[in-house]
């Protein structure tokens, strides 16, 4: 259901344009101008449709002020005055179209249909079919292992139910790709799939970017941010590494799936917004949950479809043609005839454990396409390095009764860093506790390292 304002003073044009759009959308209607910017003010709107009057000039100052607030939504004039002079000036002070009095049910309804759809591909800014190198065919996904099939079976019959699913799994083993195969294979398809990383956005941002903001919602916000529930609006939202969401958001979260309704930061408007959520995670949330770092209630509510995908080393019988998949791939963008790998690259390719899963394969192979010259990859080109060794707990500093708890705290974090040879990930997971935590505890402290590409100081 779409939510159209309309300024109109004219009572048949207000029956008119009720009986064209309901009951199957919300329609509101203003006839002053004071209530007309405080509805816009107040409420968000898919469509506004403004009537010009008799007294042109003072309402196309309307189109104005709409500019200035920022406003995200599509406006459709009407008038009973046409000319080109004034077709032109609407259009260019940002309406979306023109309607000339009298029209019929049909033209504005398509207009409004056309304004509705235009907004929706401006929204779909991630994963555009159009520009991807990807088929969301499930019958034509590489699954060859039982394991996998049943993965692929199972994930299928979860495309066709428009419910909350939870997707988890190792790094790489291709869970926003499968999340891209139940959108595009569900009633959503032709909706939005829009995709948001929870791991590699800090807190404060993070809530923005899933929400959206109003222009001086907070230092910097200097226009509208549309959030990724809005821009998702009828289609998918696929969220990453969900366990590394903050307590906090994770309650606004709940809320939105609950009620589908949400605020932008700094704003008053409550915003509709029909998303299904696949949220996916390399992290156990049943004992996050335990612990108390995942809300119980928002569990229950994503989980309600549940799926494991299996790491590559599960699958072995797999591994042979995803690998022959991925080398056309990498073949297209490079000037090179290989046709193949030598039989012991693909009993090399069995025999590795596949720590990084998929995504490890992949660059594994793009760099092997890169350094081979023959027609045949051979096995001097692959490089596979031995999978990280279990690392263990950090030995606790002796306490120095000169030193404050920070000072403690940064050394801890400094050799935790230096035992994992400066890599956050490792350190974040010895130190129990989450990449963006760390992060903002290195820019807390000032640690820096040679091999960091930046080292900001905050």
């Amino acid at each position: 259901m779409s939510k159209i304002l309309v300024f109109e003073n004219n009572p048949y044009w207000r029956g008119f344009l009720a009986e064209a759009f309901s009951p199957s959308n919300e329609i509101n209607f203003v006839s002053r101008r004071n209530a007309f910017l405080l509805k816009v003010d107040t409420a968000h709107y898919d469509v506004i449709i403004l009537d010009l009057g008799s007294d042109i000039k003072k309402q196309l100052s309307l189109l104005d002020d709409i500019n200035q607030k920022g406003l995200y939504t599509p406006v459709i004039v009407i008038s009973e005055t046409e000319s080109t002079e004034l077709i032109v000036n609407v259009i260019k002070s940002g309406a979306f179209d023109f309607v000339v009095k009298p029209f019929s049910d049909v033209r504005i309804q398509h207009v409004v249909r056309n304004a509705l759809e235009n907004q929706s591909l401006k929204n779909e800014i991630d994963y555009l079919r159009r520009q991807q190198d990807v088929v969301y065919e499930f019958d034509k996904i590489i699954a060859v292992s039982p394991i996998a099939k049943a993965c692929i079976q199972t994930l299928k019959k979860f495309s066709t139910a428009d419910l909350s699913i939870s997707v988890s799994g190792e790094t790489g083993t291709g869970k926003s790709f499968l999340s891209g195969a139940i959108h595009f294979n569900s009633q959503r398809r032709k909706k939005p799939f829009i995709t948001i990383n929870c791991a590699n956005i800090m807190e404060n941002f993070l809530e923005s970017e899933l929400f959206g903001h109003e222009k001086g919602a907070f230092t910097g916000a200097d226009k509208l941010r549309i959030g990724r529930f809005e821009q998702a609006n009828g289609g998918t939202l696929f969220l990453d590494e969900i366990g590394e969401m903050s307590l906090n958001l994770q309650a606004k979260l709940l809320r939105v799936l609950e009620e589908k309704t949400f605020e932008r930061l700094g704003g008053t408007k409550t915003i509709y917004s029909d998303v299904r959520v696949i949220a996916a995670t390399n992290r156990n949330l049943e004992t996050l949950v335990a612990s108390g770092a995942f809300r119980e209630d928002l569990y229950y509510r994503i989980n309600i479809l549940s799926i494991e995908i299996p790491p590559l080393r599960n699958r072995i019988e797999d591994i042979e043609p995803l690998s022959i998949f991925l080398l056309n791939k990498a073949i297209r963008s490079v000037d090179k005839r290989i046709t193949g790998f030598s039989p012991t690259v693909i009993e090399c390719f069995k025999n590795y454990p596949w720590p990084g899963n998929i995504r490890q394969l992949d660059n594994t192979i793009q760099r092997a396409v890169m350094l081979e010259d023959g027609r045949v990859i051979q096995r001097e080109n692959i490089v596979t390095p031995e999978p990280l060794k279990t690392i263990q707990p950090p030995t606790p500093l002796p306490v120095n009764p000169s030193h404050s708890m920070g000072d403690y705290e940064k050394e801890m974090i400094t050799k935790t860093l230096d035992e994992c040879l400066w890599i956050q990930k490792d350190a974040a997971k010895l130190l129990g506790i989450s990449p963006r935590v760390l992060n903002y505890k290195i820019q807390k402290f000032k640690i820096t390292h040679p091999r960091w590409r930046r080292n900001k100081q905050v």
